[in-house]
């Protein structure tokens, strides 16, 4: 849409009637500014109305969180700079986004407060940078995780790093980037050495534990977007080779609770640090498993790509598995488990029988992968291809979210993982509900995990204390809605706080961020203890002075 179109389109000041253009879309402007009056001259004209229709996309979108006045798309740092000191004269807030999804919509705002979209900003042949020798990559924050992957399996290295393809690095790493390798390997922003940002005053600069301990510290875990314009990270990566006698497996099951049950009672056993016997045994840092559960009409295909044909022939005339909502895509409820275990060090041993095969048992053959030799496998093909899902959504389908961390180390007692099955049985079970879930259970802690042994090393990542994550995305098609909230209602009710059958505290990451968008009012879900929230409101007083990166409530506020 053409500024002049867009302009063209609002009512005068002195009408009462609704803008209908402007009220149901920002204007997105692609442009490259040479300088501010320049950016003056392409702004002024529509921001000189804001005072009218963002008041009116105010009322009627009192809800919505995703309508900035402007979406700016910049070229270069320049773009950048000159967007920030617009922002700064007019006194509005600017939320960036590289891509992909936050469920709060804390990279986007409401009028007049404007968008950067650095989707594809940054993705020119000097925007990555392999040293391969020194285990080091620079790279870019516009990149999505299913390009980022590839590139990485191209060059036989891997790194941690999450599942959902159409993620970017720049929120990634921001809200730590929890994925598969987090007990091997830690997580995403464990890894990053040096970080180049554009700061409040448009001035480019390279951060580091060394030279602004304190910044890097806030970026990276404190409050994504609210410290100044991540553009680009280095980070440390590893080789395959170094890696060799690796394996994983990726099984999948016919649904019922109470297989589901089953392979949690292992997973929480594995988390809880007690051998299959109930004796304790520490997990050895090797160990990566998680759990998914979908309903039927999911998205199956993306996640086992060529054996689609395969499982709808396991289904094909069996009356009692089916589920299958002829609306949808006919891919059958299933229980997914990604299990890995790495090559360490060469002394390293690998004994099948102590999980895998326990994990295993009952999954589909001839749709599950290398569940029954058990092959080594390149650690950069099992990150970019075996533990990533190639689709942007589950199901096309608004949805109620929660993620939580568990702070309990003895799950098995409280009866957790029977619970957690009859609650996504009530979703699941073979009824036309309107509802489709999408869970995803996995252990991150134990003695050995590298996510609770990389606590303080100068990020702000929190609960790195935590045992399981716990994420319930519950989709319902719109004449479901209530029923999907009475279901997340009764969950909140049970789930965490001092008889909490879960935790016994609030603990969310900020990638699965729900619920309260003030985030004054839950910041103790998010982040541990008042010292480190007081560190991070002084380090956004510092380095958001004058509200830039203010855009909107979801964000540590600034020291008064």
């Amino acid at each position: 849409m053409s500024l002049l179109k867009a302009l063209a389109s609002m009512k005068t000041k002195s009408s009462n009637m609704p803008l209908p253009l402007m009220s149901k879309q920002p204007l997105c402007l692609s442009l490259v500014f040479t300088s501010i009056k320049m950016l003056e001259r392409k702004f002024h004209p529509l921001t000189s109305s804001l005072a009218l229709w963002g008041n009116v996309v105010l009322i009627r979108n009192r809800y919505d969180r995703t309508l900035p006045a402007l979406i700016v798309k910049p070229k270069n740092r320049e773009d950048i700079a000159a967007v920030l000191e617009y922002a700064k004269t007019k006194q509005i807030g600017v939320a960036i986004r590289t891509g992909g999804h936050q469920y709060c919509g804390a990279s986007s705002a409401t009028a007049p407060n404007i968008q950067l979209d650095l989707s594809k900003t940054f993705q020119g042949p000097d925007d990555r940078t392999l040293l391969r020798k020194r285990g080091l990559l620079r790279t870019s924050v516009s990149w999505p995780l299913k390009e980022f992957s590839a590139y990485l399996r191209k060059h036989r290295i891997f790194v941690p790093h999450g599942q959902c393809i159409a993620v970017h690095l720049g929120g990634h790493v921001q809200t730590g980037g929890y994925g598969q390798l987090g007990r091997s390997f830690g997580l995403f922003g464990d890894h990053v050495t040096e970080i180049e940002i554009v700061d409040h005053e448009g001035t480019p600069r390279t951060i580091s534990r060394h030279n602004d301990p304190e910044l890097f510290y806030s970026i990276l875990g404190g409050s994504p977007g609210n410290f100044g314009v991540v553009t680009h990270c280095t980070i440390k990566v590893y080789r395959d080779e170094d890696y060799e006698g690796s394996t994983g497996m990726k099984c999948v099951y016919p649904y019922s609770p109470q297989k589901l049950q089953d392979i949690l009672d292992i997973v929480v056993k594995m988390s809880d640090e007690v051998d299959a016997d109930g004796r304790p045994a520490e997990l050895p840092r090797n160990y990566d498993v998680c759990v998914s559960v979908l309903s039927s009409g999911n998205s199956f295909s993306a996640l086992f790509p060529g054996r689609s044909k395969t499982l709808r022939d396991i289904y094909n005339g069996d009356d009692k598995l089916p589920n299958i909502d002829p609306n949808l895509p006919v891919y059958p409820r299933v229980i997914i488990v990604w299990a890995q275990w790495v090559k360490l060090s060469p002394t390293d041993t690998f004994d099948r029988t102590t999980w895998f095969d326990k994990l295993s048992l009952g999954c589909y053959p001839g749709v599950s992968m290398n569940y029954m030799d058990l092959k080594p496998q390149d650690m950069s093909l099992m990150t970019s291809n075996w533990w990533v899902m190639d689709t942007v959504r589950e199901y096309p389908w608004p949805y109620v979210k929660s993620t939580r961390m568990s702070d309990k180390k003895n799950l098995r007692d409280s009866g957790w993982s029977k619970w957690i099955s009859n609650r996504i049985d009530e979703v699941v079970k073979p009824e036309n509900n309107g509802l489709f879930i999408c869970a995803q259970i996995q252990p991150f802690g134990g003695a050995q995990s590298m996510t609770r042994l990389n606590a303080n090393n100068g990020t702000a990542y929190s609960w790195r204390e935590s045992t399981i994550c716990c994420t319930l995305d519950c989709f319902y098609k719109p004449e479901s809605e209530g029923k999907a909230r009475e279901w997340f209602k009764k969950n909140e009710e049970e789930v965490c706080g001092p008889k909490g059958i879960f935790s016994t505290k609030d603990m969310r990451p900020l990638w699965g961020s729900f619920g309260e968008y003030n985030f004054s009012k839950v910041w103790n879900a998010y982040h541990e203890d008042e010292k480190k929230y007081k560190l991070l409101r002084e380090q956004r007083k510092k380095h958001d002075p004058n509200g830039v990166f203010t855009p909107n409530t979801f964000c540590v506020p600034r020291a008064d």
